[in-house]
């Protein structure tokens, strides 16, 4: 067997790595032993910044003409991220394309509006709003 000797300047001493060897994954309930998520829950955006959209809001943006794609849903969770530090239950947020309302601690898209059809709207039951702008 070949041995592959790996430094890594900030993570400690020297590690020995066996590339023939198979990987020891964590246990998915547990987690990582370093309590930082896996790359595969990074990737099935499994991480806490993940976003739901509600079937509501589904419908609305798919009858408005608005398409989320994973770089405004990562806007969303941060926004989201930002009204729970600040004690926000219900959320407006406002971005270039769209408005919408979202539940914080379900961390779910509820509605949305598009942006051009913003004028004389009137959002009831929020306590908060970000502009994503």
């Amino acid at each position: 067997m070949t041995r592959v000797e790996l430094f890594m300047p900030r993570a400690g001493p020297r590690s020995i790595v066996d590339p023939t060897s198979t990987p020891v994954r964590a246990d998915p309930v547990a987690g990582s032993p370093s309590g930082a998520p896996s790359f595969d829950d990074i990737l099935a955006g499994k991480v806490g910044g993940s976003v739901k959209v509600s079937a509501h809001a589904q419908q609305r943006l798919a009858s408005r003409g608005i398409e989320l794609g994973a770089v405004e849903l990562d806007r969303i969770g941060q926004a989201i991220d930002l009204l729970a530090s600040k004690g926000g239950r219900e959320g407006l947020l406002i971005g270039e394309k769209a408005a919408f309302v979202v539940s914080v601690p379900n961390r779910t898209v509820i509605t949305a509006v598009a942006r051009s059809e913003l004028k004389e709207n009137v959002f009831t039951q929020i306590d908060s709003a970000v502009l994503m702008d």
